[in-house]
């Protein structure tokens, strides 16, 4: 068999082999890809930079475990940037499940960051209402609607609430979620209050977000996986989210190669007179 044959007939335990190498490789080996910052995610960014002083910011989120290598980075990043801008921020899940997952991910974080929940952020836990429902009252009167946070601690005893009374003292508000849901804050909240809203979906759910960004109804978004690893590196804080990404581009670019490999020995064993089979 020659040399152009074998490139065609690469043992499928050999690619599985290269294409697990390549994930892991950037879990052991700390290193970075050149990273493209695309206009929606820069406008998330400087929108977070802008928060006025003395305003809230609330992160929505509606993700699970199954979709935690895509909404875990973007969820980071917003949290990083909120902590080290000493934003106070409000945790509003739409699942038993995100409640769990955004507490606990916010806990880890302050650690690194000094801060201390009731003061720095809260968690407003997760309510049995309509979506629709939740949001219209809430922006007429938070405490009203919200009540108490997860643990039952009433929100008039939380520092990082003293002062919020409506939609008009939150400054930002990023919707993180793997399901199509973004419009209802655009409808029910920024078209009639003007408040910023940012949209970090998993990456089959990109697609919603453009036409609201077109019409800068969102002030930025956060597309997928790729959207944290950018956010991180605005942030200058390299996680997560660009070593996840990273193996994501190697893996591409084996499939790639692979490719190119097969065919270049395909036209070379036909132009040798081989099988090309």
């Amino acid at each position: 068999m020659s040399v152009f044959e074998r490139m065609q007939r690469i043992d499928r335990r050999v690619m599985y082999l290269l294409l697990v190498v390549v994930i892991a490789l950037p879990m052991f080996v700390r290193f970075r890809l050149p990273t493209a910052i695309t206009p929606e995610v820069r406008g998330v960014y400087d929108t977070v930079e802008a928060i006025p002083r003395g305003k809230l910011a609330i992160l929505s989120g509606d993700w699970g475990a199954g979709t935690l290598a895509e909404s875990l980075p973007q969820t980071e990043a917003m949290m990083r940037h909120l902590f080290r801008n000493g934003v106070p921020f409000a945790i509003l899940p739409w699942a038993p499940q995100t409640t769990t997952l955004m507490q606990n991910t916010a806990e880890r974080l302050a650690k690194e960051y000094g801060k201390v929940y009731g003061r720095d952020w809260v968690n407003w836990g997760w309510k049995a209402v309509p979506m629709v429902a939740f949001l219209k009252s809430m922006a007429k009167d938070i405490p009203g609607t919200v009540k108490e946070d997860y643990r039952g601690t009433p929100l008039a005893e939380l520092p990082a609430m003293k002062g919020v009374k409506n939609i008009d003292d939150v400054g930002f508000v990023c919707h993180i979620t793997p399901v199509g849901n973004i419009m209802l804050w655009v409808a029910f909240i920024q078209s009639v209050y003007g408040t910023p809203i940012a949209y970090a979906p998993t990456a089959v759910m990109v697609a919603q977000g453009y036409d609201p960004l077109d019409a800068k109804q969102l002030v930025g978004m956060l597309p997928g996986l790729v959207g944290g690893a950018q956010y991180e590196t605005l942030l200058n804080d390299p996680r997560s989210g660009v070593r996840w990404s990273n193996s994501l581009s190697l893996a591409e670019l084996l499939m790639i190669l692979l490719i190119v490999l097969a065919n270049v020995g395909y036209f070379a064993s036909r132009r040798a007179g081989g099988s090309g089979r």
